[in-house]
């Protein structure tokens, strides 16, 4: 027994203090890792036993042994049951049987939804929209927050309108479309390839909706109180604990009309003993941890789904998913453009028309896609755009439309930024011939420096035109206090001497001594001093003349120029290869 408690005492000392050593047993062999999984509970039963027996009256070793092993697994059982007991009476009072109406609600009145346990915005999504579609509702209220502040939850409340066709402008829905991807009967229906095309034909038709007789407004919340119906969704996880899935329709009375619910909780194990838990995927060693034995108790379904569940209880308004709503969208966008005189409301129709592309926008769509984007009255499509064409699959042809979008003065600072990047990928010699609105950019300070990517393109001019701006834009930006501004235009700075070639040469011996100045006004950081450094070798100056900083050695200076020698190699591979292609 001495010995028994000093081997697994020293070795549960060990993998109590360093839980990964368990692991480790795991991947050389199993039964290492088994070993050591189990000697923190073996040592403490053996302790247990040791100080029992010694004050057990009995002569015999074996015999005394034998109940000191007994009375410590009693022992093990009796300390686990109190909290045992509390944890299963709770997890049994919070059970709740499944309530299931013989036909499916017909909501009414002021509806309020709550999710409690979600981060979700507290815009009027698909749920939102089919609740309100319902004739008979009159607004919803969409409540999120955390249990702990359900009483003072993020609110916001929306109604659903008829008004004339030249009211303001109201509100649009997000994603109003993902109903058919929710709702079992339309996913089973409209599924595989055409579920996103019927999901852009629910957006269609309510963005027609929206910009005709309909407005979607923000009213005044209802209290869960004063509702005519509380639909609350509550998902929620801690760690290995707890998992509850439960959706609820209750009506103005408080009773419960419908109800599921799936709850999975860990409450203390039978008997007294430790669990290992290691993730490697998430914290590897360092997140392996040993903890006191929980048994899990589950009911209800695991598969429940919130969202197909509630939709499924209740009688909806199920929209058509006609794809020929898709094509009236289109025509109505393209009268829309051609009318000088279109309402904000008309307008808005196009910003919705480009939100539904999802990069996979075809040829025929880009000619309107152009349009939508050059047209000045058109506001704020700052999210639309980034979702139409990938970083890599943006046409050529969108230059001018983009050029002309980065010099409108409501467009936004990221938007600038985005559109600039996207120019900026273009092939060598795009912008031989600049537009007035290409001009525009590279002359105005403003400008440049929220589109600074855009500066590259300088690279596709005359030299005579180029330099001199290029000059002024350096000149510009070595007088910014924000650092972050700074370092982006001198990147398209940067980006444009690599483009030019030879072409700058004329240039590097400022950017040398910039380069070389110290602190540097040009870079901050190693890796730009190697995109500096290859700016200049691309100029026509060789592996052995560029730049180096007295501090460093040899060795690191033969690191330096065996990386840009071989950035160098590669850039003209890449720049042959597209032009054979």
């Amino acid at each position: 027994m001495k010995y028994a408690l000093v081997i697994t005492g020293v070795l549960a000392g060990l993998v109590l203090a360093a839980p990964g050593l368990v692991v480790i047993g795991y991947l050389f062999l199993i039964i290492p890792g088994l070993v050591l999984t189990y000697v923190p509970t073996v040592f403490v039963y053996l302790l247990t036993t040791a100080i029992i027996r010694r004050l057990l009256p009995v002569e015999t070793s074996a015999r005394s042994t034998l109940i000191a092993i007994g009375i410590a697994i009693l022992l093990g059982w009796a300390a686990m049951q109190p909290s045992r007991y509390v944890a299963k009476q709770e997890y049994e009072r919070q059970c709740s049987p499944d309530v299931i109406p013989v036909e499916p609600i017909k909501l009414h009145g002021h509806v309020r939804l709550e999710l409690p346990n979600r981060r979700r915005t507290l815009d009027c999504d698909y749920l939102c929209t089919a609740l309100l579609d319902l004739p008979e509702v009159k607004s919803v209220t969409v409540a999120t927050g955390k249990e702990a502040a359900a009483s003072k939850p993020n609110t916001i409340a929306y109604s659903l309108t008829t008004e004339a066709a030249n009211s303001p402008a109201g509100l649009y829905p997000i994603d109003p479309g993902q109903i058919v991807r929710e709702y079992p009967p339309l996913a089973k229906k409209h599924g595989g390839r055409e579920l996103i095309v019927s999901m852009k034909a629910v957006k269609a038709e309510w963005a027609m909706r929206l910009c005709g007789s309909e407005r979607l407004r923000e009213v005044s919340p209802v209290e869960a109180s004063q509702a005519d119906w509380v639909i609350r969704l509550d998902e929620r996880t801690e760690g290995r604990r707890l998992k509850i899935r439960k959706v609820a329709i209750t009506d103005g009375a408080g009773a419960d009309r419908f109800r599921k619910s799936y709850r999975k909780q860990a409450i203390p194990a039978q008997f007294f003993h430790f669990d290992f838990d290691a993730n490697l995927f998430s914290g590897g060693l360092s997140n392996a941890k040993f903890y006191i034995a929980r048994q899990r108790l589950e009911s209800g379904s695991s598969a429940l789904q919130l969202e197909p569940s509630l939709l499924s209880a209740i009688e909806l308004n199920l929209p058509i998913c006609d794809p020929n709503a898709i094509d009236s969208l289109r025509e109505q966008v393209v009268r829309t453009l051609d009318n000088p005189n279109a309402t904000v409301v008309q307008l808005d129709l196009a910003k919705q028309f480009l939100g539904m592309f999802w990069f996979n926008a075809k040829d025929s769509d880009h000619g309107l896609i152009e349009r939508i984007v050059a047209d000045e009255r058109i506001l704020a499509i700052d999210e639309q755009i980034k979702n139409v064409f990938s970083s890599q699959k943006t046409p050529v042809e969108m230059q001018d439309a983009y050029a002309k979008r980065i010099v409108m003065e409501h467009t936004s600072v990221s938007l600038r930024n985005f559109l600039a990047e996207r120019l900026a990928g273009f092939p060598a010699g795009t912008f031989s011939k600049p537009t007035a609105e290409q001009r525009i950019i590279w002359k105005t300070p403003d400008l440049y420096q929220q589109a600074a990517p855009f500066i590259v393109g300088l690279a596709d001019i005359d030299p005579e035109q180029s330099l001199p701006i290029l000059n002024a834009v350096l000149d510009d930006a070595l007088g910014l206090e924000d650092r972050l501004q700074r370092r982006r235009v001198m990147q398209g700075i940067c980006d444009a001497m690599v483009r030019m070639g030879p072409n700058a040469k004329s240039l590097e011996p400022r950017i040398r001594e910039l380069f070389l100045r110290r602190p540097s006004p040009i870079m901050t950081r190693s890796k730009q001093a190697d995109q500096w450094r290859f700016a200049i070798a691309r100029t026509g100056v060789s592996i052995e003349n560029l730049p180096f900083f007295p501090n460093q050695s040899e060795h690191v200076v033969r690191q330096i120029s065996r990386r840009i020698t071989s950035k160098l190699d590669r850039y003209r591979q890449e720049r042959t290869e597209e032009n054979e292609s």
